[in-house]
């Protein structure tokens, strides 16, 4: 059985993207708040350094700039992940005085958190392809408060990246736009630039030059959900023309920037 992948709007401000039996290891960066939901399979994956393993039922967390890298899988994959937009998840911070907090403490859920079962309440109803809009808005407001608590959450931190990556990975993401050299970044991470590739690629799971090539898609997909052009897009997020974009696109998210931005207008879409 070959891969096949759906996605397309749930409602305003919500998305879905599901795979089911990918035998890929992925590795990556995180353009949107979300939950996933594991469907099939067994995997183990890397999150921001930190070692997660993930089973049918699993339900992980994600934001923007997270690192996301498949270690291993013992077989054909399934799964979903359900993407909130910023404002919905600001919105809900706002209302409910969740304090701010800089990065997510966790990448999965305590299955025995009572958080838990509006994630998946949420989860289901997309699988089940559910159309009632009252329905879809409640599951969507309780999922994003619950989503929203595990950013405000005052537990103890996991072991986290060193200084130097962190500051390397926050000069990459604020010179998206612009021409960058290794030199540079490794001075910013005051660090050598030996150091830091190897470092980088052990504990993000790719090199500083792939990191970029994701966030600058990233960034692209943000832009053409808010609606961009696509022929508009390129020279915001620092490729050198459309071309360059549109080929690191389809490789990285699957389909091209113009079926990308045109699943904002479809109700699903699916990549066989």
């Amino acid at each position: 059985m070959h891969e096949i992948r759906e996605f397309g709007p749930v409602m305003a401000g919500v998305n879905f993207v599901r795979l089911r039996s990918t035998t890929k290891l992925f590795r990556g960066m995180k353009a949107h708040y979300g939950t996933s939901l594991t469907l099939a399979g067994r995997a183990r994956s890397r999150v921001d350094g930190n070692d997660y393993a993930q089973s049918p039922g699993t339900l992980g967390l994600k934001q923007p700039g997270q690192i996301h890298h498949d270690l291993e899988r013992d077989a054909p994959g399934s799964f979903q992940l359900v993407s909130f937009d910023a404002e919905l998840v600001e919105a809900s911070r706002r209302a409910l005085d969740h304090a701010v907090s800089e990065r997510l403490v966790d990448a999965q859920v305590d299955p025995q958190d009572d958080r838990a079962r509006s994630l998946r309440r949420l989860h289901d109803l997309v699988l089940a392809g559910a159309t009632d809009p009252f329905a879809l808005e409640v599951a969507v407001t309780e999922a994003v408060s619950a989503f929203t608590s595990f950013l405000a959450a005052p537990r103890r931190p996991r072991a986290r990246l060193r200084s130097s990556l962190l500051r390397a990975r926050q000069y990459l993401l604020d010179h998206l736009a612009d021409k960058v050299t290794l030199d540079a970044v490794a001075d910013y991470a005051r660090t050598d630039k030996f150091h830091l590739c190897r470092e980088f690629s052990r504990e993000l799971g790719l090199p500083p030059y792939a990191f970029l090539t994701q966030a600058r898609v990233v960034r692209a997909s943000i832009l053409l959900r808010r609606g961009m052009a696509p022929s508009d897009v390129a020279s915001r997020v620092g490729f050198c023309d459309q071309s360059q974009m549109h080929r690191h696109f389809v490789r990285i998210v699957g389909c091209t920037p113009g079926i990308y931005a045109g699943t904002r207008m479809r109700k699903h879409f699916v990549l066989p």
